[in-house]
């Protein structure tokens, strides 16, 4: 659920409906990550565990979307390659670093792989609850977007990024 915060501290009925992500948008696949690009663009990514309700408008199983909240729409939906997205997106411009398995950079708007570094391992956590014994993964992305850092189970990983 997405709500205008400023909004329900002055009229807290706001909290009772749908708020700016209708619920239709999403019924068709279970959300695992989402982060902001910017902001007015959600990024979302879903798992493969998804029902079908005959919605053409919501975002399928394994597929990334950029949700426009002042346009009420999406922009790109689009199948994620090879992988799930796991539970952790990092924004980076018009990218997103998906973190499962190894880290992997995401074009937002196709969905495809730009880069990926899979000497870097990280833990598989598909979903952000269940398995408790599997850690979830810690990275950082400097504001310059320049690098980024993955810790490891002794070390840290410092990746250049394209």
């Amino acid at each position: 659920m997405v709500y205008d915060t400023a909004l329900a501290l002055t009229d807290p009925a706001t909290l009772d409906d749908d708020g700016l992500l209708p619920t239709g948008a999403l019924m068709n696949g279970e959300v695992t990550a989402g982060c902001w690009l910017d902001a007015d663009r959600l990024v979302l990514a879903t798992g493969a565990e998804g029902w079908s309700d005959g919605e053409e408008s919501a975002l399928p199983p394994r597929h990334l979307g950029v949700w426009s909240v002042s346009e009420g729409r999406w922009l790109h939906r689009n199948p994620i390659a090879d992988a799930e997205p796991g539970i952790l997106l990092l924004p980076r411009g018009d990218h997103v670093i998906s973190l499962l398995g190894h880290p992997r950079l995401l074009d937002t708007a196709t969905g495809r792989v730009v880069a990926e570094w899979p000497e870097v391992g990280i833990p598989v956590k598909a979903t952000c609850f269940g398995a408790s014994h599997v850690p979830s993964p810690v990275a950082a992305l400097p504001s310059d977007g320049t690098r980024l850092v993955i810790a490891q189970t002794e070390s840290i990983a410092l990746i250049t990024l394209p």
